[in-house]
């Protein structure tokens, strides 16, 4: 039986072109699942999928990191897909779907690739994670690191944080208490320290 597996985090659009291509490829069931995740914990519907693979049937994906984006999961993964006999399929790697005359070579074959590839791959992350820290100690040292928006400010998008910052701002000067602001507009004494400093520092 050919089986399907679909992962996508935010955009419903990638599941959209994943199931199109396990559908295209001949997938008679296909799992889909919407997490964000490294590794398969928490992946219900991916357990789901491999405990309904029996020997020698095909599992595909449109992607490698459809599977698990860790170099440690997917090998266990592949190992124990190819354990039990189960052929894998990764759509965007054809040089992996080749025909092996020796069956017991196709395992062994795609085992090593995967991993290798996976490796490159968790290797690749690593260093551009690197780089980005990199990156952003040096803006931060030229004093042009802006770093993630502020949820509540004079700038926020959401026009109801927008609104309840000069909320705050206009209590804090009035001189009401920290509490009794924190009271009145729910939130939290951390949101409303930070904005009384960046009064005190001049930053508005």
């Amino acid at each position: 039986m050919i089986v399907g597996y679909a992962r996508f985090s935010t955009q419903k659009q990638n599941l959209d072109r994943q199931i199109e291509s396990l559908k295209t490829y001949g997938c008679e069931e296909i799992f889909t699942e919407k997490v964000s995740s490294k590794t398969t914990k928490g992946r219900r519907i991916f357990q789901d999928c491999l405990a309904f693979l029996r020997k020698k049937d095909t599992l595909v994906v449109a992607l490698l990191d459809r599977l698990v984006r860790n170099y440690n999961n997917i090998t266990n993964v592949v190992r124990d897909l190819s354990t039990r006999q189960i052929n894998l399929v990764v759509l965007d790697m054809p040089f992996l779907n080749a025909e092996i005359q020796d069956e017991s070579m196709v395992y062994l074959f795609k085992d090593m690739v995967i991993n290798l590839l996976s490796y490159v791959a968790e290797n690749e992350r690593n260093k551009m994670l690197e780089r980005q820290k990199e990156g952003i100690a040096v803006a931060k040292s030229k004093g042009v690191y802006k770093g993630k928006p502020l949820e509540y400010s004079a700038t926020a998008k959401d026009h109801k944080k927008r609104v309840l910052y000069f909320g705050i701002v206009q209590d804090l000067n009035a001189g009401e208490p920290i509490m009794s602001i924190v009271k009145k507009y729910g939130v939290s004494r951390n949101l409303v320290y930070r904005i009384r400093k960046e009064l005190k520092n001049g930053e508005h």
